[in-house]
């Protein structure tokens, strides 16, 4: 296994030139020497082709390379899910366009994959949190977001149902499996929806210690409530978007736990539509979602000025 191939998935889409050297640098860089990049460009409009094709030239000097272009912007699942059909190499490692990666972070994370006492499925990483200029905000992602836990072992589905601790740029994988994933589905986020599959598969493994500098900006310093302004955007984003992929996970798999999400889906968007006996639903099922339930108790039924405001102090991380 230690001479194993390792293919690196690059999505692509109008990535600002500098971190984008940045991190094949940090990729030309890996400890880990078998390795092969993959770079699928979405129909990106601030760089070219040719363009892409000359940094990666510049820059990735250790190992292969290769390119392709989408005639159309596809979006980033539809992105990744091609390039694990366009690799042949037997491990996958997800890479984002705007991130650096340490040194070790393949080696690191091929030696839990192929080490680990839960011979996992999917492991994933901690990483350093950093902004546009490359400071540090936090030292780990759990420090940077309170409510993001990273979790390992079996049986981890009633949690993925719910929200996503595994960065995809920091999942590593064996290809194999993630083709009976394919294709990645609207309903979910590739990261999220991989790290659903794996749990209802096997164990997930993670490294404590960063192996990377994970960048956010503008509204991604946060993610908590991005887009959401009026109750409107609340419940398009919040409620409805969560239903669709409850609905969806349960049309991959039988979990109790999936069962009880659905009905307290269903009366989360009742209680939303002031529907007669929503909210005595919504309270006899609140042990799914305590937190979530609560909040939506109270600051639903505020008025609209006062809710805006409750969703900023959320977004500033405050509340």
């Amino acid at each position: 296994m230690k001479n194993s191939t390792v293919a690196i998935l690059l999505a692509t889409y109008n990535p600002p030139e500098s971190w984008l050297c940045e991190l094949l640098d940090s990729l030309n860089a890996q400890s880990y020497p078998h390795l092969h990049l993959y770079v699928r460009d979405d129909a990106s409009t601030s760089i070219t082709p040719t363009r892409l094709e000359v940094l990666l030239r510049e820059h990735i000097t250790r190992f292969p390379y290769t390119l392709f272009q989408n005639e159309r912007n596809l979006g980033s699942n539809a992105t990744f899910s091609a390039l694990v059909t366009d690799c042949h190499e037997p491990y996958v490692a997800f890479c984002d366009q705007d991130d650096v990666w340490l040194p070790k972070k393949i080696e690191n994370t091929l030696e839990l994959l192929w080490k680990s006492p839960l011979a996992p499925v999917m492991v994933c990483t901690n990483v350093r949190v950093i902004d546009n200029e490359g400071n540090e905000l936090a030292p780990t992602i759990t420090e940077h977001r309170r409510r993001h836990v990273l979790l390992r072992g079996n049986n981890l589905t009633p949690t993925l149902i719910h929200r996503n601790f595994a960065l995809g740029c920091t999942m590593v994988m064996k290809r194999e499996r993630l083709l009976t994933y394919l294709p990645f589905p609207k309903e979910a986020v590739h990261d999220h929806y991989i790290a659903f599959r794996a749990s209802t598969e096997g164990a997930i493994d993670y490294l404590d210690e960063p192996q990377m500098l994970y960048r956010v900006y503008g509204q991604n310093q946060t993610e908590v409530m991005a887009g959401v302004a009026t109750k409107e955007d609340y419940f398009n984003r919040r409620i409805l978007r969560f239903a669709a992929r409850v609905d969806f996970f349960c049309r991959l798999t039988e979990h109790p736990e999936l069962t009880r999400t659905k009905e307290w889906s269903e009366a989360r968007s009742a209680f939303f539509k002031h529907e007669k006996g929503s909210l005595r639903k919504l309270w006899r099922l609140r042990d799914v979602d305590a937190k979530t339930t609560l909040f939506e108790l109270v600051v639903l039924r505020l008025p609209k000025p006062l809710f805006s405001f409750m969703i900023r102090l959320v977004q500033k991380g405050i509340l």
